[in-house]
Order: C-alpha cells, then structure tokens, then sequence
C-alpha cells in the first residue's frame, strides 16, 4: 500500500478551530485598541487646535477664539470647531475663519464643562461655544481655566484642561490601580 503525504480532513479542521478560538478573542481587543486610538488622535486634534489658535492671536495681535460649528449643549464642539479672528466667533464667515476642524468621528461627544468651586474653575455660562484667547495667547475670559469633556462611549474619556496661560493639558479618567488625577472626566 502507498502512503500518500499530507493532511487528514481531521488534521484541518483542528487548524481551523483553533484559528476560530483566536480570531474570536483578538478581533474584540483590535476593536478596543482601535476606539482608544481615536479617543487619542481626537484629543491630539484638539490641543493641536487649541495651540494653534494661541498662536495665531499672538501672530495677528488680536483676540482669536476656538468657535464650536453648532452642536447641542452636552456635545458643543462635537459637530466640529474652527479657529476665528474675533469673540465670539462665527464658523460661517469666510473672511474670518482661520482653520476649520470636522465633527468627531463615531459616537463621541466633546463638551464644555464647568467645574464649579475647583480652584480657578471658573463659571463658563452655557452654552460653553466658544474660547478666546488674546493676543499674548492666554485666555481673554474672565481669569478662569476652560474645560472641555471629549467622551467615548465604552471608553475612558479625556478631559482638556486650558489653564489661564492658554496651555491645554489632556487628563485621561483613572483606570483601577493607577494614581487618580486631579482634574477627571464626566463621561
């Protein structure tokens, strides 16, 4: 009798069943990573944004602001924002609008929040469309740090802090096991 090489029907279907179990506890972690990489990315648009605009006031010598494009309260700037001379500004005005930033992808949210009674917290009256800065790139509001919320559902948010100077810091929601920040996200 001939002995002929290769695989036994057997042989491939324990492959493909051991193939099955691995794609099936990978592809769930890939879509996870996938969401937290946009989660970054958008926080990383938006200090992008909120630099740029500081420097484009301390360019012009004018007041420019970071202008929410519409929105609805609870998701100001998530139907996108623009950098515009003046404050507030107008994301409609050709002449005036400086860059434009397209709305969130997927199912995020990006707020205004105001804190309340933390220090230097500020009462940023809703709705919270708009941040300016002056022409030496700080904030021309009333001496009060800004907050924006960026929210990812099934994601730990980030929560955008713009000090009186206009520098953004972005603080990410404390996971079990790490140091808690001191400013965290309501998502």
């Amino acid at each position: 009798m001939r002995r002929f090489n290769g695989f036994t029907i057997i042989e491939m279907l324990f492959v493909i069943v051991i193939i099955g179990i691995g794609m099936s506890i990978a592809v769930p972690s890939f879509q996870g990573m996938l969401e937290r990489n946009r989660l970054a990315t958008q926080a990383n648009d938006l200090s992008m944004a909120i630099s740029l605009a500081r420097s484009e006031a301390s360019r012009l010598g004018k007041v420019v602001s970071l202008q929410a494009a519409g929105g609805i309260v609870g998701n100001e700037f998530g139907a996108g924002y623009c950098i515009v001379i003046g404050s507030p500004g107008d994301c409609g005005s050709p002449t005036q609008v400086l860059k434009r930033f397209p709305a969130l992808q997927g199912a995020g949210t990006l707020a205004g929040v105001d804190v309340g009674s933390a220090k230097n917290a500020g009462n940023w009256e809703s709705p919270r469309t708009s941040i300016a800065f002056n022409s030496l790139g700080g904030l021309n509001e009333d001496g009060q740090f800004r907050y924006l919320d960026l929210c990812l559902q099934g994601q730990l948010g980030r929560r955008i802090a713009i000090n009186m100077m206009g520098r953004p810091k972005v603080w990410r929601k404390a996971e079990p096991g790490d140091p808690t920040p001191s400013v965290q996200p309501s998502c």
